[in-house]
């Protein structure tokens, strides 16, 4: 990108800069190893391997040698009137882009070097890119498609290198907070300057993982965070110690679960993303158990039984363990909702946050009683140097632990507030008379005297009529969000991969390079897969193709009607948005067909007929031809056997017939089980998910024309495509249909489970609208209304947080609602805001603790998700503590 006073990069010291720069690539001892080769000499390196703009000025040689090492020239091209090189003046420059523009023949493609702007009569350019192309197959491999995973190994780890030695080369370094690729790589000339992008598929993913990696060690800072607030409410670093440790604990213990005992082998980085959301979920369970151990003192004495530390704990096991198993219970079966998916990732991501949760509840409810009374006997109420004697074993005694219960409660000055309702209500005053203001801690005391207050008056009824309104709006910014209408943005703005992405997506250059095009196949034999016995958590394990029985292009017919399938296949209008130049088909690139290809005047110039015929110039075969006059039977079998095996067609047609055989002189001949025609679609990446799905609809309306009418030896074809983009689009509207999905299984587990644990249905009702209500928030108001993102991958993920998160509040509330020994509503939630509230809102700033952290990330995935568990939790308390407070 030109950053210079003409804004144009085609100045002779830019150009010679640019040279210098690719021979990073192309001069690399490994280069012509990988290289593609030229087929009449394989030690050579084909101009297909080098599509750059410097070719323009320089005749560039690359080889082999016999130690396959890459030997190289670079020789400027010389103008023959003057004997100077081009390169060398604006003018040569000038001279030699009128030239090639204007010989399309000898420079075919070569526009797509330049940006949309350059033409004969604008000779400058703003931008210029160049391909570089690493070819397959490489030795020891039979052609392109055998175990093309494994053959693009080596190949992306040299892409990878290169990468690192520019980015050295131009001082892109790494921080604590940036990618090295967020620094802008710039080249500086006697010319001006000019800013460097370089991408590939392999560099990007290199990126992501290391991003990923780096990304997540924020899970530390927010552990640690989490744990400095826990020993605050708590009022004790031992308990904040353990809880933390108990966190951990649980998350390899239902990892042992998830993998040995359920046998679950698919474990992807979104997994991982529990960790954030663990946090606050352990910390809340334990701020319940320690908060409902500090009530039960007065409790019990209220209730005129004994408050010894035994009757205590026992009390707080009965009223706590209940409360953080309902919610556990239901926030990991809103997890376990995933399990429908159809989506891998999710499904996993959903089975294992339920395990963790369950864990944490089952090793919380272990620990948290015996670890309760060493804390009481040994540290609470005690100095720090008693505290750390009582570490010592005995080596240093301390003062014999008195049970606070075996004295005698003290009269406040501030008798308890118990004579708020009618008088004639004893079971009300008595269970109020548990609850005395003065001893309350701060937050307890706010829920119980002035926030009730608040709820008593007028401001119940506007609470209710804002957030109806709320929920209305919310419902109605969901209804309306989509799939997104542009690319997905993984990186943030200032990365070098975001800024290559937003060129692609303006279309900025005449032309693509293959990663932004999108090869699609029209296909026959080829019935489906059987997937029975296979494992679902393996991605690799696909099953086994079947194949269409009445599959035979040895037929005339058939031949006939694959030629014609062909033929109407480069001239297939295209309607959608996202197709190029109203086609299906790109046609700047051939359509691959094995059986044929032809010209415009329909004449055979490529693929096996043209092979047969050059078996003979007289005879049988010189004038075969797949409609006029075919090849039938056994001998159309035979040869294209041999024909599939030649160096030539595995080149061009690897795997576009699919014999299970390698001996092609059996008797009888070896039957195709399949095969295919390969085209370029007219799509340019990168295209959003929506609109990928309109084009790829009229493909498969294309393969729906083909069958009809088609014989019975060559239906069921189908359109289909390896290319991720292809595959990415279908799984963008199955994530939004997992939100969906999500919500449907939510809501009825939820209803049903409070319904059996609180034995209230209004109750269950009350609960299930509140939980609708901060999904509605989240989803309507976050997502589309304040960020106005669109319903993409990370929006969609973090769904099932949302799910999980929504209910764990409202469930806390309404099962203290219920278990108090209360009759009259308003004093049932008094009594549940004030000895549930104070764990609620502990609960709540630990999560967001644990969520803000990812703020901090690089990747904005991460960003999002932080934004998504932030606002859940903030939804999901103000919906709880205030709407379902006022509804109760």
């Amino acid at each position: 990108e030109a950053k210079t006073a003409s804004g144009s990069v085609l100045a002779p010291a830019l150009i010679k800069e640019m040279l210098s720069v690719e021979k990073t690539f192309f001069t690399d001892k490994k280069f012509a190893t990988f290289c593609v080769a030229d087929l009449a000499n394989i030690s050579q390196c084909s101009s297909e391997s080098t599509q750059s703009v410097v070719n323009l000025f320089y005749n560039i040689s690359i080889s082999r040698d016999v130690n396959n090492q890459t030997v190289y020239s670079a020789t400027p091209i010389v103008d023959a009137s003057t004997g100077a090189p081009y390169v060398d003046t604006q003018v040569g420059i000038d001279t030699r882009l009128a030239v090639v523009l204007a010989d399309n023949v000898t420079f075919p493609g070569s526009t797509l070097y330049f940006d949309t702007a350059f033409s004969a009569d604008n000779l400058k350019a703003t931008f210029v890119q160049s391909f570089y192309f690493l070819g397959m197959p490489l030795a020891g491999y039979s052609n392109p498609a055998d175990r093309s995973l494994e053959q693009r190994v080596d190949g992306d780890a040299f892409i990878v290198d290169v990468s690192a030695t520019l980015r050295e080369r131009f001082g892109l370094k790494e921080t604590l907070f940036e990618s090295a690729f967020m620094t802008n790589a710039m080249a500086h000339t006697a010319d001006g300057s000019m800013k460097l992008y370089w991408w590939s598929n392999p560099m990007q993913s290199e990126e992501w993982v290391m991003l990923t990696s780096k990304d997540l060690n924020w899970a530390v800072l927010s552990f640690i965070s989490v744990g400095i607030y826990v020993a605050y409410h708590t009022g004790s670093i031992v308990i904040s110690v353990n809880s933390m440790f108990m966190t951990t604990l649980s998350i390899f213990v239902a990892f042992f679960f998830f993998r040995v005992i359920f046998q679950i082998a698919f474990f992807q980085f979104i997994n991982f993303l529990i960790i954030f959301a663990v946090l606050g979920i352990g910390a809340d369970d334990v701020f319940v158990f320690m908060d409902a151990f500090h009530q039960s003192l007065d409790e019990l004495r209220a209730e005129g039984k004994p408050a010894t530390l035994p009757f205590r704990v026992k009390h707080t096991m009965r009223r706590a363990l209940h409360a953080i198993f309902v919610t556990s219970f239901t926030t990991s079966a809103a997890f376990m909702a995933t399990a429908l998916s159809p989506l891998m990732p999710l499904r996993s991501f959903g089975i294992f946050s339920a395990l963790v949760i369950i864990t944490v509840f089952c090793v919380n409810a272990a620990v948290m009683p015996p670890l309760t009374v060493m804390y009481a006997r040994n540290l609470m109420g005690r100095s720090w140097i008693e505290s750390f004697k009582a570490f010592s074993c005995g080596l240093f005694p301390i003062a014999p632990y008195v049970d606070p219960g075996l004295e005698l409660p003290v009269k406040e000055l501030a008798a308890p507030q118990a004579i708020d309702v009618d008088a004639a209500a004893t079971a009300d005053a008595i269970a109020l008379s548990k609850y005395n203001p003065a001893t309350m801690r701060r937050t307890e005391r706010f829920f119980y005297v002035h926030y009730f207050k608040f709820l008593k008056g007028p401001a119940k009824y506007v609470i209710l009529v804002c957030f109806t309104a709320l929920f209305t709006t919310g419902v109605y910014l969901w209804v309306n969000l989509e799939v997104p209408s542009e690319p997905e943005q993984w990186f943030p703005e200032s990365h070098m991969f975001q800024q290559y992405q937003e060129l692609g997506s303006l279309k900025v250059m005449k032309g693509g390079d293959s990663a932004s095009t999108l090869p699609v196949n029209i296909l026959w034999g080829i019935d489906g897969v059987d997937d029975t016995g296979t494992d679902s958590w393996i991605p690799s394990d696909l099953g086994t193709v079947k194949f269409d029985g009445g599959f035979d292009p040895s037929a005339a017919k058939a031949q006939a009607w694959l030629m014609q399938t062909y033929e109407k296949l480069k001239r297939a209008p295209c309607t959608a948005k996202a197709c190029g130049f109203g086609l299906l088909v790109d046609p700047t690139a051939s359509v691959k067909n094995i059986l044929a290809e032809t010209d415009a005047s329909g004449n055979v110039t490529g693929g096996f007929y043209l092979w047969l015929r050059a078996q003979a110039s007289t005879g049988a075969y010189a004038a075969a031809h797949p409609v006029t006059n075919p090849v039938t039977g056994d001998v159309f079998n035979a040869k294209m056997c041999t024909y599939s095996r030649l160096e030539v067609a595995k080149l061009r047609y690897p795997s576009h017939v699919g014999y299970m055989t390698n001996d092609c002189d059996q008797t009888p001949a070896p039957k195709p089980r399949f095969i295919l025609i390969e085209a370029m679609s007219s799509i340019r990446q990168p295209v959003a998910p929506a609109n990928f799905v309109a084009v790829q609809e009229q493909w498969e309306a294309f393969s729906d024309a083909s069958n009809r009418g088609a014989p019975s030896t060559l239906t069921g074809a189908k359109a289909a495509s390896t290319n991720p983009f292809w595959l990415w689009s279908i799984t963008s509207l199955s994530l939004k249909d997992n939100v969906y999905l999500g919500q449907t299984v939510c809501f009825p587990m939820v209803f049903f489970v409070l319904t059996l644990s609180t034995g209230n249905v209004i109750l269950a009702l009350y609960s299930t609208m509140t939980i609708a209500g901060i999904a509605a928030s989240v989803i309507g108001i976050g997502v589309g209304g304040i960020m106005g993102w669109d319903l993409g991958t990370t929006e969609s993920i973090s769904s099932v947080i949302v799910i999980g998160f929504s209910v764990d509040y409202c469930v806390h509330l309404a099962n203290a609602y219920i278990e108090n020994d209360a009759t009259h509503r308003e004093v049932r939630t008094r009594i549940a805001l004030t000895t549930m509230g104070i764990s609620v809102t502990a609960g709540a700033i630990t999560t967001i603790i644990g969520g803000a952290f990812l703020s901090l990330c690089i990747l904005t995935f991460f960003v999002k998700f932080s934004f998504l568990v932030c606002f859940t939790i903030i939804c999901s308390y103000i919906w709880a503590v205030v709407f379902f407070g006022a509804l109760c």
